[in-house]
């Protein structure tokens, strides 16, 4: 399948923790608790005589992981401790790198950190709907979400070529609706493979799992057709049956949903940005 790739920063900024980086703890958090009895007013330490509050650290972390949902109220002990630690020591020591503020180089930093947030917040506003996911999924089904084609086999793998003709003509004897019980029947007293107790059945397999001889020749059948030449590989000489072929196979809606609303939203984001732009009536005086 092809994979929707979502590459604005604002996006992908947009879920949780997949955002941060450097010191930022990257310990997944799904699997642990959060701690319990924080609430916005809760006071978790002390600077310079003045309280600081989980409402504080909460817009601190969501400025630095542009992700307005992260709360400390859902985070385990561990990060808690952590992002209460880095926003302490950022006002610990903010007294002392103060005077940068007035410098044009924070200036202009600062615009950039604007401007990010801002685009952040403005992914958020942007609604897509469940139906637009939709028509979105169904008009570009072979283009993003088609997966290879599903084979269902049986097969007999023997030692050598001599043995795996002799099963060939049997079967080419054999009354085409006495394939299948005649095969499994082979399997079982030929077959070197841990699947001959099953009578050779390989259930559905996607051809790119198996060896190349043996998912070529497999994808050279037509349901219900077996294999007219022993198929050589690694493992022996294989007689294979085509039980069914699955050539329309795709990942379901459910499990891109989100991943086309993101697209989606990008997609209405940068159409909105991309008019503002128009508006500033941008120029430029240098070689592009």
């Amino acid at each position: 399948m092809k994979k929707i790739l979502v590459s604005s920063m604002v996006a992908l900024s947009a879920f949780a923790f997949s955002g941060m980086h450097g010191n930022m703890p990257t310990t997944k958090i799904h699997n642990m608790a959060p701690m319990k009895g924080l609430t916005d007013n809760t006071v978790v330490a002390e600077v310079y005589g003045k309280k600081v509050t989980v409402k504080e650290v909460n817009d601190y972390m969501q400025g630095m992981t542009k992700d307005f949902r992260i709360k400390l109220q859902d985070l385990p002990a561990q990060h808690v401790n952590e992002f209460v630690k880095k926003y302490v020591d950022t006002l610990t020591f903010y007294p002392k790198a103060k005077s940068i503020t007035k410098t044009p180089q924070y200036r202009e930093l600062m615009k950039k950190i604007a401007v990010d947030l801002w685009i952040t917040q403005q992914f958020k506003k942007v609604k897509v709907t469940d139906k637009e996911a939709k028509e979105f999924y169904e008009k570009n089904k072979n283009i993003y979400f088609k997966t290879a084609p599903e084979l269902k086999a049986r097969h007999i793998v023997v030692k050598d070529e001599k043995t795996a003709k002799k099963i060939i003509s049997i079967l080419e004897k054999t009354p085409k609706s006495q394939i299948e019980k005649e095969f499994a029947k082979l399997a079982k007293q030929y077959s070197i493979g841990p699947s001959k107790i099953d009578g050779g059945e390989l259930g559905y397999f996607k051809p790119n799992t198996m060896v190349k001889e043996f998912s070529d020749a497999a994808m050279k059948l037509h349901k219900g057709e077996f294999t007219k030449t022993p198929v050589k590989t690694r493992f022996g000489y294989h007689v294979i049956l085509l039980e069914d072929k699955k050539s329309d196979v795709y990942t379901p809606f459910a499990k891109v949903k989100q991943s086309i609303i993101a697209y989606l939203k990008e997609a209405k984001l940068n159409k909105e940005l991309d008019n503002i732009s128009k508006e500033a009536k941008v120029k430029y005086f240098i070689n592009k």
